[in-house]
């Protein structure tokens, strides 16, 4: 064998190795979210955090006139090295494979970029509890890119549990206006609709890759990208240098969404995506209505409107629905797989 031949073999082995060693690696951390009341504790937190963030938000932008993509720009600076740092300490370094870099930067562009900055400015142009309820789109879009992408069969239960999820967002929003609180536009509507389909596209092609690395490292490579996609837009579109400096308020929201919304939150949004479909994932934004009307009484003293409970029956239904009949199908495929005689 010629030299050449043994060292394109070597490096063939090395590169099987290397791949390996990142699918032994992408089971350390989200390995320990695997058990299901541990996994739900996970999907209700990411909920908690998005609720007290959307009250953080609205106060950040209406009374500071913070601008968003300067807030955005300081967030994600700050939390790519603390996001580095964990996945170090908990995953070991597991660098990008190249072929595997353009799927990555559209996370980051879609989860990060696009995720964070239309949210931002839905807030500014409408509220904190109308972008909850616009967000329970979420759901809706995941469960129809499911069905285009043919990741899930299809199945009555899942979708009835969302049709339930948005009739109760719905009544919600309806007794808002109807007692002359309305607090949407229709630029605000259409920019918090496009941001739910961007989050709901982003899930799923970090699902594809989550096989390979673990989920702290994916979270920290999203997160280079999409700071190098808001620094550059800030760049562009922030001329005047007074709105890089931060109100103190705004300084406690972006530590709030630095330590919460940035780290742990993306980080258990990764680890329960490696576990559960991806409207399991999105259906649980169902609750965030509820949580957002809470902390914005608690917080900002807005009322919590009687027919706004009735809305949250429904909402919390569908999502059992939806959890369920995912639940059952993963029973009936892990029975599925076991060989005849099997116990």
């Amino acid at each position: 064998m010629s030299t050449r031949e043994e060292s394109d073999q070597l490096t063939q082995t090395e590169a099987a190795l290397a791949v390996g060693s990142h699918q032994r690696s992408a089971g350390k951390g989200a390995s320990k979210l695997r058990h299901p009341a541990l996994l739900q504790i996970g999907l209700f937190s990411i909920q908690l955090i998005n609720s007290i963030y959307n009250v953080l938000a609205e106060h950040m932008l209406s009374k500071d006139g913070a601008d968003p993509l300067v807030f955005s720009t300081y967030r994600d600076l700050a939390a790519a090295p603390v996001l580095f740092t964990a996945a170090l300490g908990m995953e070991g370094f597991v660098p990008l494979q190249q072929a595997d870099i353009p799927r990555v930067a559209a996370q980051g562009f879609l989860g990060v970029f696009c995720n964070q900055i239309l949210f931002l400015v839905g807030v500014q142009l409408t509220s904190a509890t109308f972008a909850s309820i616009i967000n329970l789109s979420l759901p809706a879009f995941a469960a129809l890119l499911a069905l285009v992408l043919r990741v899930e069969p299809f199945r009555w239960t899942p979708i009835a549990g969302v049709a339930l999820a948005i009739t109760g967002g719905v009544i919600m929003k309806q007794k808002a206006d109807s007692v002359g609180i309305s607090d949407g536009s229709a630029l605000g509507t259409g920019i918090l609709l496009l941001g739910a389909l961007a989050s709901a596209t982003y899930l799923y092609i970090q699902k594809t890759l989550l096989v390979k690395y673990p989920a702290v490292t994916m979270t920290s490579w999203e997160y280079v990208f999409g700071f190098l996609f808001m620094a550059l837009a800030a760049g562009l579109f922030v001329e005047d240098r007074s709105r890089w400096a931060l109100s103190t308020s705004a300084q406690v929201a972006l530590l709030f969404a630095v330590i919460f919304n940035s780290v742990l939150k993306y980080a258990l949004t990764t680890m329960c995506n490696k576990h559960v479909s991806v409207v399991i994932l999105t259906v649980w934004a169902t609750t965030v209505p509820i949580l957002t009307a809470l902390f914005s009484k608690i917080f900002l003293g807005q009322p919590i409107l009687q027919m706004r409970y009735l809305g949250s029956i429904p909402i919390i239904l569908g999502t059992y629905l939806v959890t369920k009949g995912r639940l059952d199908q993963q029973r009936l495929e892990q029975r599925d797989k076991k060989l005849p005689g099997q116990p």
